[in-house]
């Protein structure tokens, strides 16, 4: 490969990152803030717990590793690497939706304080939403499943 296609990739590689970056890591780690903001001063404080209990603390931290992933897929396609890279990618965006999804099952506890004094829990299935989102990320474990067995001497073309 020579050295312009190789910027050509890195750049690439730096921009489709960073977008992972942005949308798997830094929007589920600002959702809170996000959502008191848009909520104002009175339902600030009642969107923010629901913003926490919605996203996982684990989620960003899965999500840098589904960036770095997504970079190194975009620099080394074609290589011998590509393949088992696709797998690992696929296996880390199956946890990021489970982990997104709380495993299909969301649940919500009313805060304190909220209309009526309800208390008390919500939960919300979402098992086959789950289900039906995990689709891409499993197709993408088996593209990286197949072109690792297919093509094992790194022989891939562009």
């Amino acid at each position: 490969m020579s050295g312009g296609r190789l910027a050509l990739r890195a750049v690439l590689a730096a921009v489709f990152g960073g977008l992972a970056f942005i949308v798997f890591y830094l929007v589920p780690a600002a959702l809170g803030g996000l959502i008191s903001q848009s909520a104002g001063s009175a339902g600030g404080t009642y969107a923010a717990s629901v913003a926490g209990a919605l996203v996982s603390p684990a989620l960003p931290i899965v999500g840098l590793g589904v960036a770095a992933l997504v970079f190194l897929g975009v620099l080394l396609r074609g290589t011998k690497v590509y393949g088992p890279i696709l797998v690992v990618l696929g296996v880390v965006l199956l946890v990021y939706v489970y982990t997104a999804f709380q495993g299909g099952t969301v649940n919500l506890a009313i805060p304190k304080g909220a209309q009526y004094s309800a208390t008390g829990s919500v939960a919300i299935d979402l098992a086959p939403l789950m289900y039906l989102l995990m689709l891409a990320p499993a197709l993408t474990l088996l593209k990286g499943v197949v072109i690792t067995a297919v093509k094992p001497d790194g022989s891939q073309t562009e």
